[in-house]
């Protein structure tokens, strides 16, 4: 009896320093206190030691020292994605996270102890946020208590830092040497529930911010260069936030990622690339976030009839590290090109460096919302040749560079016409744009450089100013943006996003007037349209948005005001291309031999008739020696002129 009252004190005595330790009144007062004094409505019906569910301080009953729980023995699933390279350790899990796993796995009840059974009220098991809970299909491991491949890696080592670095003093069982093992222990300090008082998930920090996610993950941009992401102070959708925190700012990381049972395992996402990012960009007051409505559950741009596939190809985007450019990318020309070919958020925004604002007009350097995302700039070849080889600008400076990584050699493969086999969401077969950009070409919209820049053309260069609307007339010097032409059909306004997402005309087309190469009612724009004031050219004709062409009684163009151009079968793809990046030849006109869709290829005059075409020193000069054709009778019937006098 005497013996059996001194192994009960002492067992006490050693109780009490162990609780002095780790802060007796801390863990008395967390979830942790599995006693029938714990705070918790799921806790002991009769034991009263705090420790005892965890730590054995005599009897070494397991293998890891003074511990009592029993242990799991389930083979668990790891983590992994396309992004993640770190190594799992030997032991998987350490056996620091297999303490943890042995409550919060679900296989195993809370009161199953190597020293006997305790009675737990309830079910007693967990669920994720640590909390008790009473179904083990909510548990960390999910239905089977073996799946961890939605929740942060842990037993991989860290290699490149040391443990002060780490701020790693407290953790349980470091690794030899400088190699800091990533342990629940790392973010989580079982003995107190409330170091973040907003969250009270046992952090051993406040995670306001992201605090304790910044010490492991250096995001580029997110504090040098913060993202409007990471200083919103509008609240989070309603039901969105998992730890508390009510901003975005102050949710930081944990607006969009979730570190355990990720609904989108791959990098821990809340959901799905795009439902996530809907979450907030819908458009509508949603528990404070009223973003601009990219969304398509509630009428955005991916809901309408030309879209990119951001809705309808899913985890195909393998993120690339950020800059500097020295960085290795992890998505390459494979990830982008057939089977591969996708359009998700993450293509064309950085959510890490993304900030509020668009861009200026006559300019093609990104804007805001394109901050921090990789681009390729294509080494210049000769005239309508197709580019092969690219530099990996990382951060992209021009927009043209974002679209390049799917609009070009590099997600398109070889085509010696630049006309690929791909169909895209118009009907017709895309085009290789760093192909028809080419600054060696004829002609070029100056979507790279000016047009003065346009070394491929020769004098004059540029259009006339007075052929230039006011928003346009820089000529020259200007260069433009691809979604000054592509995007959302609709003005911009407080919740109206503008850019390339989706449109309800052919093409993606933007701006006042959104018809080309037909007019509304599916008829080929023709000269006599203009002439005649007929189908609304002035709010329909796509190229009225740039280019006046007439105006009070007068052409820009002297080619346009010939009576013979006026008929009401001459068309405008008579003479130029479909596709009006750039061509071969001066001022965008096709020859006959050009193949579709460049070539419109209809019948009669409903398609390319010209073999020859040199442009003339004013936009008043033009004569019918200005063009050749193949045979007479054909438009004005001048023959084949001399080889090397006309644009080849």
């Amino acid at each position: 009896m005497i013996l059996t009252n001194s192994k009960i004190l002492f067992r006490s005595v050693w109780f009490m320093i162990l609780l002095n330790t780790v802060s007796y009144p801390q863990i008395l007062q967390s979830k942790h206190n599995l006693s029938i004094t714990g705070p918790g409505t799921i806790k002991a019906t009769g034991e009263q030691e705090v420790c005892k569910f965890c730590h054995l301080p005599h009897r070494n009953v397991k293998v890891v020292p003074l511990w009592d729980h029993n242990l799991s023995s389930v083979t668990y699933s790891q983590y992994t994605s396309s992004t993640f390279s770190a190594s799992y350790q030997s032991q998987y899990p350490n056996l620091s996270s297999k303490l943890c796993l042995s409550c919060h796995d679900g296989t195993i009840a809370i009161g199953s102890m190597s020293t006997g059974n305790i009675a737990v009220s309830g079910t007693g098991n967990l669920d994720p946020d640590q909390s008790l809970a009473g179904s083990a299909s909510s548990n960390i491991g999910g239905s089977t208590g073996a799946l961890l491949s939605d929740d942060h890696p842990i037993s991989i080592g860290l290699p490149h830092f040391s443990a002060t670095q780490y701020n790693c003093s407290g953790c349980h069982y470091p690794s030899s040497g400088d190699k800091v093992p990533m342990e629940c222990v790392r973010c989580h300090d079982p003995h107190n529930e409330s170091k973040d008082v907003v969250t009270k998930k046992f952090l051993k920090k406040s995670n306001s911010s992201s605090a304790l996610c910044l010490d492991c993950h250096k995001k580029t941009y997110w504090v040098t260069n913060p993202s409007i992401h990471q200083q919103s102070t509008k609240s989070l959708p309603v039901g969105w936030s998992h730890n508390g925190y009510t901003t975005v700012a102050t949710s930081g990381c944990e607006s969009c990622h979730k570190p355990h049972s990720a609904n989108s395992p791959a990098r821990l996402l809340k959901e799905n690339e795009q439902i996530l990012c809907e979450a907030c960009h819908k458009g509508i007051t949603n528990g404070g976030i009223t973003e601009k409505n990219v969304s398509a559950s509630s009428g955005g741009p991916f809901i309408k009839l030309y879209k990119h596939p951001t809705y309808s190809i899913d985890n195909k985007h393998r993120p690339v590290n950020a800059s500097p450019a020295t960085n290795s990318p992890t998505e390459s020309s494979a990830d982008v090109s057939t089977p591969n070919r996708h359009a998700e958020c993450g293509d064309c925004h950085n959510p890490h460096a993304a900030k509020s604002g668009l861009h200026t007009t006559k300019t093609n350097a990104t804007s805001n919302v394109l901050s921090g995302v990789w681009g390729l700039e294509p080494t210049d070849v000769s005239n309508w040749m197709q580019p092969t080889s690219f530099t990996r600008i990382d951060p992209a400076s021009k927009e043209y560079q974002i679209c390049f990584k799917c609009h070009s050699y590099y997600g398109l493969g070889t085509t010696t016409t630049g006309v690929t086999t791909i169909i895209g969401p118009s009907g017709t077969n895309i085009t290789d744009q760093a192909m028809e950009y080419n600054v060696n070409n004829f002609s070029a919209h100056p979507v790279k450089v000016g047009s003065s820049s346009q070394t491929g053309s020769y004098s004059p260069k540029n259009l006339l100013s007075s052929q230039m609307s006011t928003t346009w007339n820089s000529v020259g010097s200007q260069t433009m943006y691809c979604s000054d032409c592509h995007g959302n059909d609709q003005a911009t306004s407080a919740t109206v996003p503008q850019g390339p997402h989706g449109s309800n005309y052919k093409y993606m087309l933007t701006g006042t007037a959104k018809y080309w190469p037909a007019n509304a009612a599916g008829y080929l724009w023709t000269v006599r349209d203009i002439k005649n004031n007929l189908n609304n050219w002035q709010t329909n004709l796509f190229c009225v948005n740039c280019h006046p062409i007439y105006s009070g009684g007068t052409w820009m163009n002297n080619v346009h005001a010939k009576g013979n151009h006026q008929g009401s079968t001459v068309y405008c793809i008579t003479c130029h291309v479909v596709v009006p990046h750039g061509s071969k030849r001066s001022r965008l006109i096709g020859y006959q031999s050009d193949p579709a869709p460049y070539n419109y290829n209809g019948t009669g005059n409903a398609k390319l008739l010209t073999i020859g075409f040199k442009k003339e020193v004013s936009p008043n000069n033009y004569s019918d020696n200005n063009c050749s054709f193949s045979s007479r009778g054909v438009c004005h019937g001048v023959q084949t002129p001399p080889s090397g006098s006309y644009d080849q």
